[in-house]
């Protein structure tokens, strides 16, 4: 995420009567060494937070108008009695993406790299300051910093397209959490920080799927490959309609998945996914266990389904 010196950096350019300020006063205000603010907003610059220009030989530092800098701004001229910088440093923004409504220590664990000792510690440290509060077990955000949420959530995709950009074209966040995220973009980036998945990844399961649209990856340094359980998920998020439902369910049935393998995948993409995708899961194993008998709009007819098996030579 963002270091205690660029969360600083930021939080003196919103502050800062002019909006821009000469890097070199930068450094003066900040009692910082010159060489050290150089590098801070270099890394601010690479990330489209700030922007850095020469202005008579010196450089000119200004926030950027991306939404998680305005975001931050408006934070830190609501509330200038509030250290932002000491409270978001390191993994306490990984805390806030998931702060949009109560949440346990537990949860915040489970969905994060953070050791549960350091999300009670970060906890504490804001419940301390009034920016959480707890009611039994669960945490929340107190309803004046309910915005610090959308600050993370806006900064983690800020992050996330920016990373993608820097190898392709075209990038389009379809889902993401705070480590993980799933897009589509028009070319295709190096193989060794991404995973290929969408329609083009059936093909290794023997179910080609011709489309013109975009190419889709899962960026992931937790996933060494794409199970195709989460393929599935995958390509119900791209589009859950009736076609890509189809293809679903062959991979299903192709790979032999359980149900309960489905449902546990789709739940941990349920928590950030714009669709219920573990009932949707559910639909689609039920109309398999059914023969076609418990079926809804979007999934084909029982005959027309073992047919289209058939052709890839699937077994229902």
């Amino acid at each position: 995420m963002l270091s205690k010196p660029e969360l600083t950096v930021l939080s003196q350019l919103s502050t800062h009567a002019s909006g821009n300020v000469i890097q070199r006063e930068l450094a003066d205000n900040l009692d910082w060494d010159p060489g050290h603010v150089s590098r801070v907003v270099s890394k601010l610059a690479d990330r489209e937070l700030v922007v850095r220009e020469q202005d008579s030989g010196r450089y000119r530092v200004s926030l950027s108008n991306a939404e998680p800098t305005e975001r931050f701004a408006d934070l830190t001229r609501e509330f200038p009695h509030v250290n932002f910088p000491d409270l978001l440093a390191g993994s306490t923004i990984k805390l806030m993406f998931y702060l949009t409504a109560e949440r346990t220590a537990a949860e915040l664990t489970g969905w994060t790299d953070v050791s549960r000792a350091t999300v009670y510690r970060r906890l504490n440290q804001l419940q301390n300051v009034g920016v959480v509060t707890k009611r039994d077990t669960r945490f929340a955000l107190t309803q004046q910093f309910e915005e610090l949420a959308a600050f993370a959530r806006s900064l983690v995709r800020h992050l996330q397209r920016q990373e993608a950009g820097k190898h392709t074209t075209g990038v389009r966040i379809i889902w993401a959490d705070v480590d993980e995220y799933l897009f589509s973009c028009q070319t295709e980036p190096p193989a060794d920080l991404v995973h290929q998945t969408g329609p083009d990844a059936f093909e290794q399961y023997g179910i080609p799927l011709l489309t013109q649209e975009s190419q889709y990856y899962f960026r992931s340094e937790e996933q060494s490959e794409i199970a195709p359980e989460d393929l599935v998920c995958h390509m119900l998020l791209i589009d859950d309609g009736a076609r890509y439902r189809s293809y679903c369910l062959l991979l299903i049935v192709g790979c032999e998945l359980e149900a309960e393998t489905l449902t546990r995948t789709a739940e941990r993409y349920d928590l950030e996914a714009q669709i219920e995708l573990s009932d949707m899961v559910q639909q689609l194993c039920a109309y398999l266990d059914s023969e076609g008998a418990e079926s809804e709009a979007k999934l084909p007819e029982w005959d027309t389904f073992k047919s289209k098996a058939a052709d890839y030579d699937i077994s229902v």
